[in-house]
């Protein structure tokens, strides 16, 4: 039987990129996680430093208590 990996499968069909939707009630940690996420898993493999520093500027901004930072995103194509 043959082996399949979906994330492989997955950057086959759209060249490369993931694109993961986060949705959840307000204040809940939306971009805090996305922010984590990248900081701990995505950018330190990255290996072309233009690249990982358009990631790093591409952090949502966080902020703590009753601020919300976040605003509605908008499609910007690279």
């Amino acid at each position: 039987m043959e082996k399949q990996n979906v994330f492989e499968h997955i950057a086959e069909r759209t060249g490369g990129d993931i694109y993961i939707g986060v949705v959840g009630p307000v204040r809940t940690g939306k971009s805090t996680f996305i922010k984590k996420m990248m900081e701990l898993a995505l950018i330190p493999h990255m290996k072309n430093a233009a690249e990982k520093e358009r990631a790093q500027d591409e952090l949502p901004q966080s902020a703590a208590g009753r601020t919300i930072m976040t605003t509605e995103p908008k499609f910007i194509p690279n």
